[in-house]
């Protein structure tokens, strides 16, 4: 590894691009265009978490020469600004923080600064250190930043009035602030044609996000405590798969979203190929044998199988993570006080969520803050000609002094 932001003068890149140390002053990137570094094609192998339609197919990687570059490259503008912080008492690292600077938010930029410098650490091995250390809540299930490696996702958040964290040796840049909504967005929503599909799939993400944190619980607390409130023939069908089971709701329940979170880790540290053929057989051999051994009932199978299906619909990784926590809590509390449990932990879930903040901003916004101007893009896609002004970060006014 190395460092290519030297903390004893500036040093400049083609021959456009000044950094300077944090103490003396941050300088503008050149608006001069340029095409961003070559890299070796073990380097520019795509690693996508999803699968897009449409956009941008770059992304950002180890090098940071190639991520500074790929950034200048996408918004050539004078008010880009970068700022360098080192960060590690023994082994250095820099940490290169990007801004717009008639766009952003002054007092935020300066927040993110400070949280940046306070770190302690010997030194930085991924961009991970700096977000656990820099959020509003390290004990909240909920990311508060968002993580990326898509260099396109990055420039909306710029011209959204965000910053944009990047560690030389990572591939994976930090967005902040962040909101819950901002975690919910794909790039697909705004390369959509038509936004009344967008906004579809949109809302689909949002229910497919709420089945994917309480249909065990729910199904728990339902089948234990209140069967009267399931329609009879439902019911009546559930309870004649279950005839025969050893085993009570609860117990059946956790045991097969245990084997379902065996099987989404042995995806993930297997090689994909092999990772998916044995995943795919053995989860196959164990639902066929549950279901003739009348070990586990037919609507259980359904139920889990919705519940792990839904939860691939999320599509930031952090936030999965965490509604996968939230799928046992909530089972767990069902399994001792029912409806009433279940109703608890999704009003306290609720609870925490309005009153946690991303530096400064609310998590829910704008939802939370009822700004309901804003709703048509965030929780929808709005159909203007127009790229929308997006206040919930309070950007500056970029036309402010240009007569606008």
């Amino acid at each position: 590894m190395f460092n290519f932001w030297k903390r004893s003068q500036p040093q400049r890149i083609n021959n456009d691009t000044t950094f300077h140390k944090l103490e003396e002053h941050p300088e503008n990137v050149s608006q001069e265009a340029t095409s961003p570094h070559r890299l070796s094609v073990v380097s520019t192998f795509v690693r996508d978490s999803s699968q897009l339609l449409r956009g941008s197919k770059l992304r950002f990687t180890e090098d940071g020469h190639y991520n500074l570059d790929l950034i200048k490259h996408l918004i050539s503008t004078p008010e880009l600004v970068a700022e360098t912080i080192s960060l590690g008492s023994l082994a250095p690292r820099e940490v290169l923080l990007i801004y717009l600077g008639n766009i952003a938010n002054p007092g935020i930029i300066a927040e993110i600064k400070q949280r940046l410098k306070t770190i302690k650490a010997r030194t930085l091995y991924e961009s991970s250190y700096i977000q656990r250390n820099i959020e509003d809540s390290t004990l909240s299930p909920f990311p508060q930043v968002e993580v990326s490696e898509r260099p396109d996702v990055a420039v909306s958040a710029l011209f959204q009035g965000r910053a944009v964290i990047l560690l030389d040796g990572s591939p994976d840049v930090l967005l902040a602030p962040s909101t819950f909504f901002d975690l919910m967005d794909t790039p697909d929503d705004v390369s959509s044609r038509w936004f009344f599909a967008a906004s579809f799939f949109k809302l689909a993400r949002y229910i497919m996000l709420l089945l994917a944190g309480c249909l065990p619980g729910f199904y728990i607390a339902l089948l234990s405590y209140n069967p009267e409130m399931i329609p009879t023939r439902l019911l009546l069908l559930i309870l004649d798969s279950r005839e025969g089971t050893p085993f009570p709701v609860y117990f059946e329940v956790f045991l097969m979203m245990g084997i379902s979170e065996a099987f989404r880790m042995m995806l993930i540290r297997m090689p994909s190929l092999m990772g998916s053929s044995i995943a795919l057989f053995s989860g196959i051999t164990l639902l066929i044998a549950g279901l003739f051994t009348n070990t586990i009932g037919g609507g259980l199978v359904i139920v889990v199988t919705l519940t792990v299906m839904s939860s691939f619909a999320i599509p930031d990784y952090d936030l999965r993570t965490a509604i996968r926590m939230i799928q046992f809590l909530t089972m767990i509390v069902s399994s001792f006080l029912g409806l009433f449990g279940f109703a608890l932990a999704f009003f306290l879930i609720c609870i925490h969520l309005s009153t946690l903040k991303s530096f400064g901003i609310p998590y829910m916004a704008p939802l939370a803050t009822m700004e309901v101007s804003a709703w048509g893009h965030t929780l929808l896609r709005e159909n203007s000609e127009e790229m929308p002004i997006d206040d919930t970060y309070k950007p500056q006014n970029p036309l402010k002094g240009k007569g606008g």
